[in-house]
């Protein structure tokens, strides 16, 4: 049932993505409804996915390649559902539903169901820091989108020939904003899942996973935002803190995607 119910998800993001570039080409906020909609049914059936996993295998589904896909694609559709409430914002959804759609995508792809949770992972830590972690991410990749759109509308309005929907972006102001805020949630719930984790460990192994190469990256992602932290405090803004943020964000996809192929404890099964 949970796989029928994500691959129906992942219809509806395809759709609700397709309408978002139609609301962008033709800058007609009408056309952002039906995408609205879309993704917000797909996020729903999202979630009843999720919960109905968590049903079959009697554990938080979040340490399979399938899982962990399908939980970081619900998290980030989540952080668009939010920035788009707070900020009426169409014009983030070209950029934020491409990745929502691969993320499902590649998790109906690596779904097996033979595959079972590693003994070392059956603990009530994987409740706290693994969540921690995905949220964070969630919201460093609103961040990261906001980032985008800054940097291609500050391009567009010192073009002579600015791309055909720029005047559909928002201000440099409120793509600032947005991705500010966004790292103001982010930063703080990576922080506390790398805590949590280095906890976890202490308690499974007796040690910190210094060897293992999603924690080593995860580490240098964080002083990659600590850095962006900083300098933000001091009154950085504008283009520096733009590619900054889109820096630590491929740092979050190589700890994410890329960790796998080094081995260690993180490893997806």
């Amino acid at each position: 049932m949970h796989v029928v119910l994500l691959r129906l998800a992942l219809g509806l993001y395809s759709v609700g993505f397709a309408h978002s570039v139609l609301t962008a080409l033709h800058k007609k906020q009408k056309l952002f409804r039906p995408a609205l909609v879309c993704v917000s049914v797909g996020f729903l059936l999202h979630i009843l996915s999720i919960i109905y996993r968590a049903m079959e295998v009697h554990y938080l589904p979040l340490t399979q390649q399938y899982e962990a896909f399908s939980f970081f694609g619900a998290l980030a559709a989540l952080g668009v559902l939010i920035a788009y409430a707070k900020y009426r914002i169409a014009s983030l959804s070209v950029f934020a539903f491409p990745l929502i759609f691969i993320m499902t995508f590649i998790a109906n792809l690596f779904y097996d169901p033979s595959a079972s949770i590693p003994p070392l992972l059956r603990s009530n830590w994987i409740y706290i820091h693994t969540p921690l972690v995905f949220l964070g991410y969630a919201a460093l990749f609103i961040a990261f989108a906001a980032a985008i759109m800054y940097l291609i509308q500050e391009h567009a309005l010192k073009s002579k020939h600015p791309v055909r929907f720029y005047n559909w972006l928002p201000s440099l102001e409120i793509c600032d904003d947005l991705a500010y805020r966004s790292l103001a949630i982010g930063f703080p719930l990576i922080t506390l899942g790398i805590i949590t984790g280095a906890l976890w460990a202490q308690a499974a192994v007796g040690g910190f996973w210094a060897t293992d190469a999603k924690v080593l990256f995860s580490f240098l992602t964080w002083l990659v935002y600590l850095l962006l932290i900083f300098y933000r405090l001091t009154g950085w803004r504008g283009r520096k803190a733009a590619y900054l943020s889109i820096v630590g964000f491929i740092g979050v996809l190589v700890t994410f995607l890329g960790a796998n192929y080094f081995g260690g404890l993180h490893t997806f099964q």
